[in-house]
């Protein structure tokens, strides 16, 4: 199961660069960080990882297009 927190960096494509999903320039850019759930074999509890998860910036609707 994967999670995602999206936030505006609160500035453009001018600091940040263009969207990197779509390539075009983005007046608001977001910051979206991919993490999922996994099971500690030896405890049982469950965590969230980043390993082997994404990290984009570009504009909201294109970050949510990649979720999984």
């Amino acid at each position: 199961m994967y999670k995602y927190s999206i936030t505006s960096t609160n500035a453009s494509s001018v600091k940040y660069g263009n969207c990197e999903i779509c390539g075009k320039h983005a007046t608001e850019v977001f910051h979206q960080v991919e993490g999922r759930s996994y099971q500690n074999p030896y405890e049982g509890t469950i965590h969230v990882t980043g390993n082997g998860c994404t990290n984009y910036f570009g504009h909201k609707e294109c970050l949510e297009s990649v979720q999984r």
